[in-house]
């Protein structure tokens, strides 16, 4: 079969495997119809070498660990696409050997760069050559297809979910349709999640991104987000709005928040594993039914992020229902009366310790989210007894405050609370243009 099929005329494989992308049978066709010219498997992958389909002749189906080509050979797999034409139907192919392993591999090559590999390991000759290298223009027919359906999906979905998150429910039942006509059912309570890439531009910055990289990078976010979605939630609308994902969905049985907030804290471990760049951060909203109020857990999320990366860092997972006095304290982050009030409460005991390398705050802080118990907040710093009544004597002379007054206890404490807001606060939550 293959001896026969290697008679084909160039021009006539050529127009097979193009068939199999106007018949709408996908990478997938394309891979097997090549498998069939060649008489050996062949496997197509995205730009990371990830195989996303790989047949053997017959049509037989390969399960994804067949199509991984050796990892010692996958750093030769480079291309210098400079003299290339961006809509190539023969992109160039490249040999790999290994002992008794040999591939030929071509780049799938779109305007923006390499969006995949075509490979096969049958045995090398000029006919396998431009075999792998019309499939993969064919394959790069097949994306820009996709891309201009997913496009006009996205735009449908990002309208309506714009309108949704922004309030403009002018007909509970119309939006109730319109969400039907994306496949999703709008009843019940509903909650919003963000996905955000942690300090965006500085990551651009640093890595030298230009345009096109900035936009293979978020579509590289997105697309992690469409492969790990359905693992965690069954339904799901997701809007890709500046550089975060916006996720509508149903907020179920498990509603209540530390369950809800694990399935997203999966969610998020597995975008950033898969995206194997950037961290990611999450932030939750709250649960409404009420489609007029679903803009409120859109902006709950958004606060719940930025909080939660101002407090606890980068590439985690926060709550609004979580925050307590954050949720208070971050409506004031832009007042000149928080800033005036932490100086006049705990200013002078940051001074001290940038001046003497000390440690009064983290002690303070400590002591006061131990409620005050001497014994626990000296093994948790490692102090002695004496050396800890030592400190907080100082924190009281140095800031001029009684630890055993309450309401002074409490000044401290949202002091405290609000320092990380301070700092973030120019890093405010996105609004819906």
């Amino acid at each position: 079969m293959a001896t026969a099929l290697h008679s084909l005329h160039e021009g006539d494989a050529y127009r097979l495997l193009i068939e199999q992308v106007i018949a709408g049978n996908g990478l997938s066709g394309v891979i097997r119809e090549l498998a069939e010219m060649l008489g050996a498997p062949a496997t197509v992958t995205d730009e990371d070498l990830t195989p996303l389909w790989t047949f053997a002749p017959g049509g037989r189906h390969l399960p994804a660990e067949k199509g991984v080509i050796d990892p010692e050979l996958r750093h030769a797999i480079a291309f210098d696409l400079v003299d290339q034409p961006q809509a190539s139907t023969s992109p160039p192919t490249i040999r790999l050997d290994r002992e008794n392993l040999s591939y030929v591999v071509a780049p799938v090559v779109l305007p923006v760069g390499v969006v995949g590999y075509v490979w096969s390991a049958a045995s090398p000759s000029s006919y396998v050559d431009e075999m792998v290298s019309h499939a993969a223009a064919a394959c790069a027919l097949e994306v820009v297809k996709q891309r201009a359906i997913i496009e006009g999906e996205n735009r449908v979905r990002n309208s309506f979910l714009e309108d949704l998150l922004a309030g403009n429910v002018r007909s509970t039942s119309a939006m109730r349709r319109r969400a039907r006509y994306l496949g999703y059912e709008l009843r019940g309570e509903q909650t919003v999640f963000v996905l955000d890439i942690d300090d965006f531009s500085t990551y651009i910055a640093r890595h030298s991104l230009d345009e096109a990289g900035i936009q293979r990078l978020k579509e590289r976010f997105r697309r992690s987000v469409d492969s790990c979605l359905p693992g965690v939630w069954s339904r799901a609308l997701v809007w890709e709005h500046s550089d975060a994902m916006v996720v509508l969905v149903p907020a179920g049985k498990d509603r209540q928040t530390q369950s809800f907030r694990a399935r997203v804290e999966t969610l998020r471990s597995a975008v950033e594993k898969r995206l194997a760049g950037p961290t990611i951060s999450a932030g939750i909203g709250r649960g409404y039914a009420d489609l007029t109020r679903l803009q409120h857990s859109y902006h709950e999320a958004e606060h719940a992020l930025r909080i939660g990366v101002a407090v606890s860092g980068h590439s985690g997972t926060g709550a609004f229902e979580d925050l307590g006095a954050y949720r208070l304290l971050f409506h004031l982050r832009d007042q000149p009366e928080l800033s005036a009030f932490c100086e006049e409460t705990i200013g002078a005991l940051e001074r001290y310790d940038e001046e003497h390398q000390g440690h009064l705050v983290d002690t303070l802080e400590s002591f006061l989210s131990l409620q005050g118990n001497l014994s626990q907040t000296a093994r948790d710093l490692h102090l002695h007894r004496n050396g800890l009544l030592y400190r907080l004597a100082r924190i009281e002379k140095i800031a001029d405050c009684d630890l055993n007054n309450p309401s002074q206890r409490l000044a401290l404490q949202l002091a405290l609370l609000a320092r990380p807001l301070l700092r973030h606060k120019n890093r405010s939550p996105a609004t819906i243009a």
